[in-house]
């Protein structure tokens, strides 16, 4: 009997041991999150005079007295980013991942990092792992732009779709989504993101310039000439406007028209205006 009480009293003892030492590190790690929270709120002050360089300076100083603090690596890869230092800030975000298991919002911007080097691939690695486990519209952005620079249009417009589905008038998402179709030769696709985004920024010409092309692309010329008609001279796109009249003018068969038109855009300094005069337009004898 009394070698049962004494295995039961042991048992109780290491109960009471481990409960205690659970409370204990519960206890460490709300006092070190408050003091990581502290940090931050200090680090913020600073940012809101905008003194980016003794915000870094700070958190170097926290972070030397604790150097396990996830979330101070977190902020100051985020200050670095914002400054360009992209492969310091891709240390801080590494230290952050290693520390904390679960790198999380430090994906997205090792993706932002990779994406801003011209480094598509890895952008994608990084951002596809992040967009796996959050539904982010920069995120899904940023994934859509870096398959569009390696022209892989589809999967590009199935990400900006993704983040137009949250950002609903994420006018630059929107564009790109229709230029991602213009490229892939889907001109009826295209040029719905194009009319979507027009009816959320009338003033943008990026956008309308993209609609008139995609309507000549599409062939309706009269309507392309329509929307190209829309741009005054002082625009940054006039030539390119003047330019694309000729060519639905030379589509439509109206070869004095499209002749007139690439001699304005010539005057405007259209590059290829010249060239499309020297191969399209005869002198009359």
């Amino acid at each position: 009997g009394s070698i049962g009480q004494m295995s039961l009293k042991i048992r109780n003892i290491a109960a009471v041991k481990k409960h205690t030492l659970l409370l204990l590190m519960i206890g460490l790690s709300f006092s070190f999150a408050s003091a990581q929270e502290s940090y931050i709120a200090k680090v913020d002050k600073i940012l809101e005079k905008g003194d980016t360089a003794k915000a870094v300076k700070k958190l170097n100083g926290f972070i030397m007295k604790n150097p396990k603090s996830t979330d101070l690596y977190l902020k100051r890869a985020k200050l670095k980013l914002e400054r360009g230092d992209l492969e310091p800030a891709m240390v801080d975000l590494n230290s952050h991942c290693s520390l904390n298991k679960e790198c999380g919002e430090a994906d997205l911007l090792k993706g932002i990092i990779r994406f801003k080097q011209g480094d598509y691939s890895g952008a994608i690695a990084y951002l596809s792992s992040y967009t796996q486990k959050h539904d982010r519209a920069e995120a899904w952005s940023y994934l859509g732009q870096s398959h569009m620079w390696l022209q892989n249009y589809p999967v590009a417009v199935n990400a900006f779709r993704k983040a137009i589905t949250i950002q609903p008038n994420d006018v630059s998402s929107i564009y790109n989504a229709g230029l991602s179709a213009y490229y892939n030769e889907y001109f009826g696709l295209a040029d719905s993101f194009f009319v979507a985004g027009l009816k959320i920024s009338p003033e943008d010409e990026d956008i309308m310039l993209a609609h008139g092309l995609t309507l000549l692309r599409s062939g309706n010329h009269i309507e392309s000439n329509k929307v190209f008609r829309t741009f005054e001279e002082g625009s940054p796109h006039y030539a390119n406007a003047l330019y694309n009249i000729g060519v639905n003018y030379y589509n439509l068969n109206e070869n004095s028209l499209a002749c007139d038109y690439w001699t304005r855009a010539m005057e405007q300094g259209h590059m290829k205006a010249e060239s499309s005069k020297q191969q399209y337009c005869r002198k009359k004898r």
